[in-house]
């Protein structure tokens, strides 16, 4: 993974010497520059747990699933959703605690509503199509985050360029999904990824 980072900023740093539109110095994440300052550990904990956790229930459960990843695809999104809503004076502990406690809720209720039977079809086509999956869900997992540095959703070259990492390693993710047929090793994946990122950054702070 860290391989392709290497290479595609040594390409990027060669094509930006003939389309200066593809430099990004202008935006920056500027959420993740607060949390370094002022709360290391409610980063490392964003960062390193939840995001891993949720995001994978949400991006790689569509590849290869089994009943239970279906399942767990249909209740991260409103979830997901409907942390955009929270009242921001909550404390953000509580707020990880009552979404764990949702998910979990919401994941009893529904594996108990929908049967095997039910998804058995789903399954079948998905894994038919796993590799168009992988990419669409890879590319789709790199557009989210845009949001991590522009309050409206905009796509030019320059955000491109800060999401194509975000892109291979969700590409990566799914990809040791599909190898292993699990989900904890794209969640294991995902966290030994931005533990390090994280890492360097409370280093050199």
């Amino acid at each position: 993974m860290w391989g392709l980072y290497i290479l595609f900023f040594i390409t990027l740093g060669i094509l930006s010497l003939w389309i200066p539109e593809l430099k990004a110095g202008g935006y920056e994440d500027t959420t993740l520059k607060e949390l370094v300052q002022k709360s290391p550990l409610k980063l490392f904990i964003l960062a390193c747990i939840f995001a891993p956790i949720v995001e994978e229930m949400m991006f790689r459960t569509l590849i290869k699933p089994n009943h239970n990843h279906l399942i767990l695809f249909m209740c991260s999104w409103p979830v997901f959703i409907g942390l955009r809503f929270f009242p921001k004076d909550i404390h953000w502990i509580a707020i990880l605690a009552f979404t764990a406690v949702l998910l979990f809720v919401l994941f009893y209720i529904v594996k108990h509503l929908i049967t095997e039977t039910t998804t058995q079809r789903l399954r079948a086509f998905l894994h038919r199509h796993a590799t168009l999956v992988l990419i669409i869900v890879s590319i789709i997992f790199g557009l989210v985050h845009i949001n991590n540095y522009v309050d409206d959703f905009v796509i030019n070259l320059a955000l491109l360029t800060l999401i194509v990492p975000r892109i291979i390693s969700g590409f990566l993710m799914g990809w040791i999904k599909i190898k292993n047929e699990g989900l904890i090793w794209s969640m294991g994946l995902h966290f030994m990824n931005n533990a390090f990122v994280v890492g360097i950054i409370l280093l050199t702070k």
